[in-house]
């Protein structure tokens, strides 16, 4: 994380843009997220007065982030769902998490949170965009434990699927430096293709 994700002033700045979802929904507390990680986002919720808590597997990220006075649970996620009641949670976020799952897990996942996503909750999901030749070439692949690229189109066809309603695919975070800034459709496509 410290090598590839960003630092973590780096990481709560882009993760800004998902606050006035929260606020829009009137959510306030019982936010859950999914594969934590040193915890940013829940950084960020408590100094905003939202209340959250994070799962996450890996031992030294859990002790990162409850070092910070951090609620985090040291679990699999999908273990973790499934000991929930149903409508126990006001939303679920998972950030560059769901391109770690294998199909099959994907669904359970997402089938847990339906079950304990009270109605009108929100889920968050941001992953990779394959549709960026530079990260769908190369950039997705400097994480091991990425399983594969996930296509924006199919993702938001899955959440439909398993019974989430308004499913929208947002293009946030763009890589900056882009050359291709002029209104020429060309250059349209390439920043698209490249920087998006």
């Amino acid at each position: 994380a410290d090598e590839f994700r960003g630092g973590r002033e780096e990481v709560k700045e882009g993760l800004k843009v998902y606050l006035p979802l929260l606020k829009a929904a009137g959510i306030e507390d019982n936010i859950l997220d999914i594969g934590c990680g040193r915890g940013e986002w829940l950084e960020l919720l408590k100094e905003e007065g939202f209340k959250g808590r994070g799962v996450e597997t890996n031992r030294l990220m859990c002790e990162r982030a409850r070092e910070r006075g951090l609620e985090v649970i040291e679990e699999d996620a999908l273990s973790y769902l499934r000991n929930l009641p149903n409508d126990s949670l006001s939303a679920v976020t998972g950030f560059h998490f769901i391109e770690h799952l294998a199909f099959e897990t994907l669904i359970e996942l997402l089938d847990e949170i339906t079950r304990t996503l009270r109605p009108g909750g929100l889920v968050i999901f941001e992953t990779p965009n394959p549709k960026n030749l530079v990260v769908g070439a190369c950039n997705f692949y400097s994480d091991p434990t990425h399983v594969k690229p996930l296509f924006p189109e199919t993702v938001r066809f899955i959440l439909g699927h398993r019974g989430f309603a308004d499913v929208r695919v947002e293009y946030v975070n763009p890589v900056g430096g882009s050359p291709f800034k002029d209104e020429s459709e060309s250059s349209k496509a390439l920043d698209s293709w490249f920087y998006s």
